[in-house]
């Protein structure tokens, strides 16, 4: 490989159950009409970057923004990856995000209500007690552990990773995934990052790969198209 090898991350735009505060994972509900203009935004803003290949989670949210951000990109065809799924939240899908929220926020000790300043302090160490604490308070048992979730992420980045390196004389590689997921994926790559609370719906950040270190880029919320909030 000569040059940086770049992978570009990319949160699945708006859907109902995001504009409902509902807890979605493993869940999938559709794109809101703003979600289908931040998708066709990201298409646009995809255009001109050179892609050599794109994964995805293969949850349908996911695959439809994919579709729309490789509208200039006809020949690349998206790999769907379940390792790149959004944290599972059990039997609490479709539940009010407070539902679950509330609970796994007091039991660390912090305050869902303070989130934009506590969850800073929450994931400072890492995400593994606050995936665990949301284990706990899934009443079915089925929400991710920690160790579930980083073991399904260890074998997906490898992946991914591999990849852009492999391809980085042809061009970036592009990930559409889901908004916790995509915190928990760039503290794996990158361990010193510390990311705001929240991902914008078709938010785009670049980890760059230089010499096998990994730096994340800012945020670009273009895409999110923030006036029509």
């Amino acid at each position: 490989m000569s040059g940086d090898a770049r992978i570009h991350f990319v949160r699945h735009a708006e859907t109902l159950f995001n504009v409902n505060n509902q807890l979605q994972g493993w869940c999938d509900a559709p794109l809101t009409p703003r979600g289908e203009r931040q998708a066709e935004a990201l298409g646009e803003y995809m255009r001109d970057v050179p892609l050599a290949a794109a994964f995805m989670s293969d949850l349908t949210r996911t695959r439809t923004t994919m579709a729309a951000a490789l509208v200039g990109h006809p020949l690349i065809e998206p790999t769907p990856m379940r390792d790149l799924r959004e944290w599972n939240f059990g039997g609490m899908e479709g539940q009010p995000n407070s539902a679950l929220w509330t609970p796994v926020f007091a039991e660390l000790g912090y305050s869902y209500a303070a989130r934009d300043t506590d969850w800073a302090a929450m994931t400072d160490a890492g995400f593994d007690d606050l995936v665990d604490a949301i284990h706990r308070n899934d009443p079915t048992g089925r929400a991710d552990t920690a160790a579930t979730l980083n073991a399904r992420l260890e074998s997906g980045l490898t992946t991914v990773v591999d990849a852009a390196h492999a391809v980085a004389d042809q061009g970036d590689v592009l990930v559409v995934t889901h908004g916790s997921v995509l915190s928990t994926i760039l503290r794996h790559l990158v361990p010193t990052h510390r990311g705001k609370p929240g991902f914008p719906n078709c938010g785009v950040v670049t980890v760059t790969f230089t010499d096998g270190a990994g730096a994340v880029g800012e945020v670009v919320d273009a895409c999110s198209l923030p006036e029509l909030a």
